[in-house]
């Protein structure tokens, strides 16, 4: 069982961007990216769960914390399945980290305030 995770190389590079313009850190965007990928009516796919390992390493309890068990449910609430232990952290969270990260940077970038967008959104995490 890991309890690091590297995000792909793109979602290093958009949390950097994100972090400079609403001086967020890592961690913080780290748990926005996971709720709007969460929240999507699109189902992960496979790209999702092929990408890099060469951006940024975050630890489980850092992205996690004391919301490991319910972020856990979500996603298998979201997958239709209970997910082992085993390929939960290693695979989902970092599926959904990455993909969400594309999500909150087009949030960002396509929706002027990013808090105020998050919290107007018919998706509001």
């Amino acid at each position: 069982m890991g309890f690091k995770i590297r995000t792909s190389h793109q979602t290093a590079e958009l949390f950097g961007l994100l972090g400079k313009s609403q001086q967020l850190q890592p961690f913080t965007l780290a748990k926005l990216a996971i709720s709007l990928s969460v929240k999507s009516p699109n189902p992960l796919s496979e790209t999702d769960f092929n990408t890099d390992n060469k951006g940024l390493e975050l630890n489980r309890q850092t992205i996690t914390g004391e919301f490991d068990a319910l972020i856990k449910c979500l996603i298998e609430q979201n997958e239709g399945r209970y997910i082992e232990e085993s390929e939960y952290f290693q695979t989902y969270v970092k599926a959904h980290l990455d993909r969400g990260a594309v999500l909150l940077f087009n949030e960002h970038k396509y929706g002027g305030d990013l808090f105020v967008q998050l919290l107007q959104t018919d998706q509001n995490i």
